[in-house]
């Protein structure tokens, strides 16, 4: 179901009365920086399940990397959280995650916003790869966003950048905008840096130490603050690398832990014998999910002859 945008007076007078710890509408933080994205765009990303407006649960709002949402969790945690009774929302973007990352964080302002209104409840972030760190960002940026979030999630997120992506722009310079923000020392993540994480929500960073893409770990990955924690501190060896880590049985639960307790998730609740069962419950792998994959490899080529850039995109003035 298309979740439709509501008018933004009315979201607030909502917030103010069902949203824990939300201030009243006299006394709402600054905004932040405005949207700029056009309204119908930030509406037409944003996919919910029907149970969003009577949920019971904080609903979850899942970001993809280099992707659709569809092909980056269709066939897992768009499965597997509504089966666990929690409601679940998806971005899918218009530059599939490979444009400016600033600007993919307004969609992500845009959906928490919405999210919140409609369910009356706080909203869980996470994501994969770059996708926690579109984010990361609209909750650092918007002072409104902290109130409205309970749980941030990610899974394989470069919160300190990837060797690779900086080897890969620099030898060719030329990249996509995401490639240029998610490299190590890139200005984009040294803005993110310098501000403390935000006050409220809960940090829960999930990696493997076998990714290929994301390196090296475990300072890619390691968020401070967060509860950081690798796939391998369950269970020693375990084959997991950057994509499979979307379907694998120990991230699932380690989400899990995080989303049924107060807190980020703690190792320590993880159960070892977890580590006997290498999927996760409700992956879907048929037809549809193979043609699903094959798109996503279609693409790419397209994206990086027709959307590289010679240099980074420049810093938002409200990040400068």
């Amino acid at each position: 179901m298309k979740i439709r945008s509501l008018v933004l007076a009315s979201a607030i007078a909502v917030l103010s009365t069902l949203v824990p710890g939300t201030a009243s509408a006299g006394s709402n933080p600054d905004p932040g920086p405005v949207l700029t994205v056009d309204l119908a765009a930030l509406d037409h990303a944003l996919t919910c399940t029907t149970d969003l407006h009577d949920s019971t649960r904080d609903p979850v709002l899942l970001a993809p990397a280099f992707a659709t949402d569809q092909q980056s969790f269709g066939w897992n945690y768009l499965q597997s959280l509504p089966a666990a009774g929690i409601p679940v929302c998806s971005l899918s973007l218009p530059d599939e995650g490979y444009g400016d990352l600033q600007i993919a964080a307004q969609y992500v302002v845009h959906a928490v916003r919405t999210m919140a209104a409609d369910s009356g409840r706080q909203v869980v972030m996470m994501g994969h790869q770059h996708g926690p760190l579109d984010e990361l960002w609209a909750l650092t940026f918007w002072p409104d966003l902290p109130a409205l979030v309970s749980d941030v999630i990610s899974l394989a997120t470069p919160y300190n950048g990837t060797d690779s992506a900086r080897s890969g722009c620099d030898d060719s310079q030329e990249c996509p905008p995401a490639n240029w923000q998610i490299a190590t020392g890139s200005n984009f993540l040294t803005a993110l840096a310098a501000r403390p994480l935000p006050d409220g929500p809960s940090y829960t960073s999930i990696y493997t130490k076998f990714d290929q893409l994301i390196y090296p770990q475990p300072r890619a990955s390691s968020l401070a603050g967060a509860a950081n924690i690798a796939v391998q501190d369950v269970c020693p060896l375990r084959p997991v690398e950057h994509f499979s880590i979307l379907g694998d049985n120990v991230a699932f639960h380690l989400v899990l832990d995080a989303l049924d307790h107060d807190g980020p998730a703690v190792r320590e609740r993880i159960a070892n014998d977890l580590c006997f069962t290498t999927t996760m419950p409700n992956l879907r792998y048929d037809a549809r999910a193979a043609i699903t994959g094959l798109k996503y490899l279609a693409q790419v080529p397209g994206h990086l002859i027709f959307d590289s850039v010679t240099a980074e995109p420049e810093l938002a003035s409200y990040a400068q």
